[in-house]
């Protein structure tokens, strides 16, 4: 593969909503939903919002009660001063953290393309693919996946003036899908830069923000300098508040970018659920301790997965953060597809790294979703800890 290169036809990558279906549910460490059971406040307030019969319609850009919550979380916790009654939008409730992508890919990216980082999340090149555009990638290095800043502001200058889908965006998402890396300040500095000297976007996916360790740092790019005016944030409520099913997510950023983003998501979606939004405003400013406690809950998960995984030979990468956890195989094992159809006959299994790849250097890596309850987390690990015993 060279860097920048769009997907090869050649690699059959592994399908994940299938591997899903091939294992029982206490031995389901694949599809990246959070399993955990809702919370019960939430599940109050929606029951009494359907019952209420709140059940139509709502405005495409979200209920305004929902968007006056949003707007106190981004303060809280991003540091980004967003007005829910801004004209033209600042804000916008969307189906999930895809419906945001899809209304950017629609508004911002058809006839362009963005650039992603390896391994990367495999709706970050469909999306565009799927709606006119395309992707680019470029591949972080080493064992710490680290971003080289002088590779990247050449490959942005070579294709920011290309003919043909020259390069309109950066999609930086922190903490990553599959990875769980958490970029540093240093290396979002490093994009901001380039996206500031190319006159490029920021497309921020920072979904699994709130899952990164007290250790660490989340960032909302946004927040450095030049950066408010060139970056959509997109983020969800799925993982969080273990409601993938709900379809609730949002973007925000500067009216002049995020306000045209509404025609998409109007077309498409006409709105989102809406007594799954107001049921939502009741509770998400409501419990400030409910993050905390959310972290340190993973913090324990991360912890128990990654010396089960260890044990058996897995070297599990330090991200920085905890919903997934990005392992490479056992020595004795040279490939992760291989390694994973084993532990599918064995009632188990995660998703081998070539899914988040073009290159073939994470074919002996695995992504694993540790969002489970604490039973099940303990049912699969103990399978893979019996099988590889059993293989040694």
């Amino acid at each position: 593969m060279t860097i920048g290169s769009s997907v090869s036809p050649e690699k059959t990558k592994p399908d994940i909503r299938k591997i899903t279906r091939l294992v029982p549910r206490d031995g389901n460490l694949v599809q990246g939903q959070s399993e955990l059971a809702i919370d019960p406040a939430l599940a109050s307030a929606a029951n009494e919002m359907i019952s209420a019969s709140l059940n139509h319609y709502s405005p495409a850009e979200g209920v305004d009660e929902l968007r006056k919550a949003v707007a106190q979380k981004i303060a809280r916790f991003n540091g980004v001063d967003v007005d829910p009654q801004a004209q033209p939008l600042e804000l916008l409730i969307t189906p999930g953290a895809t419906g945001a992508l899809v209304a950017i890919a629609r508004t911002h990216l058809a006839g362009s393309s963005a650039l992603v980082f390896e391994p990367y999340y495999p709706y970050h090149r469909r999306i565009p693919a799927e709606l006119g555009g395309r992707t680019d990638v470029m591949q972080l290095h080493g064992p710490n996946l680290e971003l080289d800043g002088d590779e990247l502001r050449a490959l942005c200058r070579k294709l920011k003036d290309r003919q043909s889908f020259p390069l309109r965006a950066i999609i930086a998402c922190s903490p990553s899908n599959p990875t769980g890396k958490v970029f540093t300040k240093a290396e979002l500095e490093t994009i901001a830069a380039v996206c500031r000297d190319y006159d490029l976007l920021c497309i921020a996916d920072e979904v699994y923000e709130h899952y990164v360790m007290k250790e660490r740092e989340h960032l909302s790019i946004a927040t450095l300098e030049g950066m408010r005016e060139r970056t959509i944030t997109v983020n969800s409520f799925s993982k969080s508040w273990n409601i993938s099913g709900w379809r609730l997510g949002y973007v925000f950023g500067d009216g002049k970018l995020v306000g045209k983003l509404n025609n998409a998501n109007n077309v498409f979606y006409v709105c989102s659920p809406t007594p799954l939004q107001r049921a939502l405003s009741v509770v998400l400013m409501s419990e400030l301790h409910y993050y905390d406690d959310l972290q340190e809950r993973f913090a324990r998960k991360r912890r128990f997965a990654s010396e089960a995984l260890e044990s058996v030979g897995f070297e599990v990468y330090d991200s920085g953060s905890a919903f997934y956890l990005w392992a490479r195989i056992p020595p004795d094992y040279d490939d992760a597809t291989q390694l994973n159809e084993l532990l599918i006959s064995r009632g188990v299994a995660g998703v081998p790294g070539s899914a988040f790849a073009d290159s073939e250097q994470h074919d002996q890596f695995m992504r694993f979703c540790i969002a489970r309850e604490d039973d099940v987390l303990e049912s699969a690990l103990h399978k893979i800890k019996r099988t590889l015993s059993r293989a040694d």
